[in-house]
């Protein structure tokens, strides 16, 4: 979800879209059509100004794990591919060190939850590119860097160091799906994501890591502007062919799914609107498929609040379907209280974005144009 300003933007929103898996399915999770959900919380409050890698915050307190129930709830929906967001800083408090013990098993108990319900998961470092340090008294955002050449960015061999790490501790668990290498990169200030990006991938294959790779776009991964961002062709090269590009898209008017303004304000500044739900999925879909790679969309979503937005979103999944694609929602988790991206139940019942995210699941083999519009109403 592109943060902007927002620090629910850093706990990250969305849902994950996989073009074409290719050869060899991610565990369980087959080709074609399909839903699931990024259970949100382990990255809380890492956009709050004094948070850095000496100042993590306190479990419980300013980040959560999600539950075996809050798992539970979406599997029982369908919804069993989750993109889990996790702090680099908490995780790796000093660069090029041991991974924290505690955060660390966090991440391997919700692992273990994830198998025990047939779930798979896309382990996702939501960081935007960067890593805070603590340097005094003042706290440095670093800009992860192909060659790091000035105080402001830190060497990309220090992100190699991390998945390296990673990889060691979870390769073989049943539950992961796939390794989500960097959460919405931007503003990368001439550091080359793109060539980073690709240094991490030929580490993990040099080292024996076969898993499949999600290698996020720059430019907050905008599916909308993924050619104003990214490279004409693809950047990702990996001998087992095992790669996934991931976008992320939102319908509000900046795209930065802050949803500042309702529906029917958006309507009165945009005729159409109406097109969004498929017309910010285009470029970076037809870049996929030009070059027949595999893509992911690592978030999406709608306030759940306003129901002028089902239509636009109700578009966006009956293209994901045409397109024969797979997508997760942002944003599950127990912790979200009234955020407006939250697919949390509201008075013991489901929210109307996720009624229909289920649905369209449900009917995930079947192609969307198939179906009679009549067998598909939008739940009010």
């Amino acid at each position: 979800m592109s943060c902007h300003s927002s620090v629910q933007r850093l706990l990250g929103v969305g849902f994950l879209l996989v073009l074409t898996v290719g050869c060899g399915e991610m565990n369980s999770i087959s080709k074609g059509a399909g839903f699931g959900i990024n259970l949100a919380g382990a990255e809380f409050g890492a956009l709050q100004p004094e948070f850095s890698n000496a100042n993590v915050g306190q479990s419980g307190k300013d980040y959560f794990f999600p539950s075996h129930k809050a798992l539970a709830y979406y599997a029982d929906r369908g919804m069993k591919l989750v993109r889990l967001p996790v702090s680099w800083e908490r995780l790796q408090p000093q660069l090029d060190s041991e991974l924290d013990p505690t955060y660390m098993g966090r991440i391997l108990e919700c692992l273990d939850h994830a198998n025990q319900l047939d779930c798979s998961v896309v382990l996702d470092i939501h960081n935007y590119g960067r890593y805070r340090q603590q340097s005094g008294r003042h706290v440095r955002e670093l800009i992860v860097a192909a060659q790091a050449t000035k105080e402001t960015e830190v060497d990309n061999s220090s992100l190699v160091n991390l998945w390296l790490r990673l990889s060691d501790r979870i390769r073989n668990h049943p539950a992961i799906a796939a390794y989500g290498l960097m959460n919405e990169p931007h503003d990368m200030a001439g550091a080359n994501w793109h060539a980073t990006s690709n240094q991490v991938v030929l580490a993990l294959r040099n080292a024996g890591d076969q898993n499949w790779i999600w290698v996020a776009g720059d430019g907050w991964s905008s599916a909308e502007k993924w050619d104003r961002h990214n490279p004409a062709t693809p950047w990702i090269t990996d001998s087992l062919n095992r790669i996934a590009y991931e976008a992320h898209v939102y319908f509000d008017s900046d795209g930065s799914g802050k949803y500042v303004r309702s529906f029917t304000e958006e309507a009165q500044l945009d005729s159409l609107i109406g097109q969004r739900g498929h017309r910010r999925l285009q470029p970076f879909v037809n870049w996929c498929e030009r070059h027949e790679v595999v893509g992911v969309i690592g978030e999406f979503g709608i306030p759940w609040g306003d129901p002028g937005w089902l239509p636009v979103l109700e578009q966006f999944l009956g293209e994901i379907r045409r397109r024969d694609i797979k997508a997760c929602a942002w944003s599950g988790g127990q912790y979200w209280g009234d955020y407006v991206l939250s697919l949390q139940p509201r008075r013991g019942y489901d929210v109307a974005p996720l009624k229909r995210i289920s649905w369209h699941n449900s009917q995930a083999d079947q192609p969307a144009d198939a179906r009679p519009h009549s067998d598909n109403p939008i739940p009010r």
